[in-house]
């Protein structure tokens, strides 16, 4: 998006209609299960924890009481308001940090536990964002994620490519259409845990989702470091 059209769109409907709106747009699929998948997906959620994207908060009553530390991120200034309303008196202590999940301020191997819902579909890159959860996990850290990905049937996966340009306006640059699971197993990260299920009542175009754990390996993985040496050696020779 042009930066003037950006700041239009923030102003208007992301404000009032996005952020403002967004528990009540979730309201149905919440109600319909999609709360209950929320528990699912962060119950091993353990130690200093930080959750990035958080939205609106939807995520803050399932956290269990492994979970030492709690850091909230969230970038976009609209869901920021909302996401101070409900920590105000939150009975959990936590901190709310304003930033994006490509570049956190923490140092490598920070934390025990990253968690997110539905922020691989909406960054611009989700190959920056898992390079930044490798770095601040722990060796042995884990990752959990719930997210909705591309259909396995062809043709709601065509119906998600034709719908995407005007999905990407109404879900502030959402992509209902990414192979996010390819996407993770590309990654250097390492899936432990991997289930396909559908949000709960929610259109056919975005029912298509996965709750799972990856962790960051102990040793990076073997096909990660090959592809960087190929790379290296790559380098060496370029004439650029």
């Amino acid at each position: 998006m042009a930066n003037l059209l950006k700041k239009a769109y923030n102003a208007t409907w992301g404000k009032y209609v996005f952020a403002g709106m967004y528990d009540k747009f979730l309201a149905k699929v919440e109600g319909y299960g999609l709360s209950e998948k929320r528990a699912e997906f962060l119950k091993p959620a353990y130690g200093r924890t930080i959750e990035l994207g958080t939205g609106t908060g939807l995520n803050l009553p399932h956290y269990p009481d492994a979970v030492d530390e709690l850091i909230l991120t969230e970038p976009y200034a609209p869901m920021v308001m909302k996401l101070e309303e409900k920590t105000r008196n939150h009975p959990r202590r936590v901190q709310l940090v304003v930033a994006g999940a490509e570049k956190l301020p923490y140092p490598d191997g920070y934390f025990d536990t990253v968690a997110a819902a539905m922020i691989l579909c909406t960054v611009p890159d989700p190959q920056p964002a898992l390079r930044e959860i490798e770095r601040v996990l722990k060796p042995g850290g884990q990752y959990l994620f719930l997210e909705h990905v591309r259909n396995k049937d062809p043709k709601v996966a065509r119906k998600q490519d034709i719908i995407q340009k005007g999905w990407y306006w109404f879900g502030n640059e959402c992509h209902c259409n990414r192979p996010t699971v390819q996407t993770l197993q590309n990654s250097s990260l390492e899936i432990a845990e991997l289930q396909e299920t559908k949000m709960p009542g929610a259109w056919e175009f975005i029912e298509a989702m996965v709750i799972g754990r990856a962790v960051r390996p102990l040793t990076p993985k073997a096909s990660v470091a090959a592809s960087a040496n190929s790379h290296a050696h790559a380098d060496e020779n370029c004439d650029c």
